[in-house]
């Protein structure tokens, strides 16, 4: 038997793991991908909302960054990393990019004010926060945005096809990959953050009636529109 996130898996059960790299030609196609389409819209939803209210101010990171959302709204002093050449090469040239596995190395020491994960559950792991504990500087804070425990429920654990801690992508040529998705409930969550030396400062959501169109039937088939769509953890380094 082998834990993942708390679940115990025979080693038959667990699928064999795909890369970004290996969808990041496709992972924006809306039309062959809509479920990624309507996270990446809930998303832009908060940080619109987050930046309007916050202004944040300092270096920033964005970290498992695909297309970064972050440089929608900050490029001066913006670090996007990713584990994934073929994510980060769709970036604008103009930013400093590091190719880096957020899980298993460290990214920075005690360099950024801000730290955002945009869909963090690939390395939603007490390995990558206590990297991203090492790499805010004192009194920074991280915005962690994942699927939410509402969407996790509600679907992965209806489909017979769908496995808990993973995300199952069918790409165009009819191949499904499987890719990790590590969601904790709240509490287990806070209890990660805290281990890892940080502080949970504010859990946010933003729900499935906010989005302008569900394209998903992976979303609307399973959810109604009052329930929470993202969970978003602002986690805090002392001063």
């Amino acid at each position: 038997m082998k834990s993942i996130n708390g679940l115990a898996y025979k080693s038959s059960e667990i699928p064999e793991l795909g890369t970004y790299d290996a969808v990041a030609g496709e992972y924006y196609d809306e039309r062959l991908h809509p479920t990624c389409a309507d996270f990446r819209t809930a998303a832009r939803i908060y940080l619109r909302r987050f930046f309007e209210e916050v202004r944040p101010v300092g270096r920033f990171a964005d970290i498992g960054c695909g297309i970064s959302l972050i440089a929608d709204f900050e490029t001066g002093n913006l670090v996007l990393v990713d584990q994934s050449h073929e994510m980060l090469g769709q970036n604008i040239q103009s930013l400093e990019k590091r190719c880096i596995n957020v899980e298993e190395e460290t990214f920075g020491f005690s360099e950024f004010d801000w730290i955002f994960a945009i869909l963090g559950d690939p390395y939603n792991s007490l390995a990558g926060w206590k990297n991203i504990q090492a790499a805010l500087r004192s009194g920074g804070e991280c915005v962690f945005i994942v699927p939410s425990t509402d969407w996790t429920k509600a679907f992965r654990t209806k489909c017979d096809e769908e496995k808990p801690n993973f995300a199952r992508f069918l790409t165009s040529k009819g191949d499904a990959i499987y890719l990790r998705s590590l969601i904790a409930e709240p509490q287990e969550q806070k209890q990660m953050i805290e281990r890892a030396s940080l502080s949970l400062v504010a859990t946010e959501h933003v729900r499935v009636g906010e989005l302008p169109h569900v394209m998903s039937p992976k979303i609307s088939a399973f959810m109604s529109a009052d329930q929470n769509l993202l969970d978003i953890y602002r986690a805090k380094k002392p001063s």
